[in-house]
């Protein structure tokens, strides 16, 4: 009898610990049965059922499965009761096993919540990988834009769930999950911002118009536009919605000295936010 398994933790990994309860409910997580560590789970604890394959002696047999991941193993056994199990894993040390399938195999439960300023995300998969999640920011919403790491903001991690505190979540502002030599952008799975700003000119000034549905402080720069680039410049001008006030419209007035000039707009009261750029010409970006 042969049959696909996957191994319950890949060599070299530390099975997770315990994690306190959270405030987010968890997705209900595939629960192996009582096993040794580096074992196999049945295949129909983690995805539907492919079936044992009884093989005479000296035969060949193929065996489908849905993705190629590192810990898709192979188990060859007899057929009477608790006989002897043989497994072979052929796939954890091909780097195929490490490209968009392993991916495709993941499902990406998203948290992120706007009002707690914190970036949350539980992975499902039927490989324990324990990957390493950080900021990246996506120049535009289309799924092959690039995306540029923001440098420090590695999230932490227990039990495959990912959290970032103190971020101004935007469908923009990413987790660039890395395991291997492979990586994966996943973004905040609701598309509305916490906040919207809009430009207009008035004389040599630039008014702006912001709306948030939570108490924040934002500050803005004007900037002038240089190959591709746009780099804040001094003086920096704030304004803040205090905590408990109504929804409304605050409103910036910055000073025009250079005909052309843009004007950058973010959050200033977390530590990771997307800086948006606006020009009187209609120009937005980030």
């Amino acid at each position: 009898m042969v049959r696909l398994c996957h191994q319950l933790a890949l060599e070299r990994e530390e099975l997770p610990r315990p994690s306190p309860r959270r405030e987010w409910p968890l997705p209900p997580p595939p629960r192996p049965p009582p096993s040794r560590a580096g074992g196999c789970a049945p295949r129909q604890l983690m995805l539907p059922l492919y079936p044992q394959v009884l093989v005479p002696g000296g035969r060949r047999v193929s065996l489908p499965y849905e993705f190629l991941v590192p810990c898709l193993c192979i188990e060859a056994s007899y057929p009477h009761h608790d006989s002897p199990r043989s497994k072979r894993c052929p796939f954890r040390d091909q780097p195929a096993a490490y490209g968009p399938e392993l991916w495709s195999s993941v499902r990406f439960h998203d948290y992120s919540a706007s009002g707690k300023d914190q970036m949350a995300m539980v992975l499902s998969a039927s490989c324990p990988l324990r990957a390493r999640a950080t900021l990246c920011w996506k120049e535009a919403v289309a799924e092959a834009a690039p995306c540029h790491d923001v440098p420090n903001s590695t999230a932490s991690e227990e039990e495959q769930a990912y959290t970032l505190d103190k971020v101004d979540v935007h469908p923009q502002l990413c987790f660039r999950f890395s395991y291997g030599n492979s990586s994966h952008v996943e973004c905040p799975h609701r598309p509305e911002t916490a906040w919207n700003v809009s430009v207009s000119t008035r004389g040599l000034q630039l008014h702006l118009r912001l709306t948030s549905s939570v108490p924040a402080a934002f500050s803005a720069a004007l900037c002038q536009r240089r190959g591709g680039q746009c780099e804040p410049e001094a003086p920096l001008y704030t304004v803040t919605q205090p905590e408990g006030s109504a929804r409304g419209e605050l409103a910036l007035l910055l000073p025009v000295q250079v005909l052309g000039s843009c004007v950058l707009v973010w959050r200033s009261d977390v530590r990771f936010a997307r800086k948006q750029l606006l020009c009187p010409d209609g120009e937005r970006g980030s």
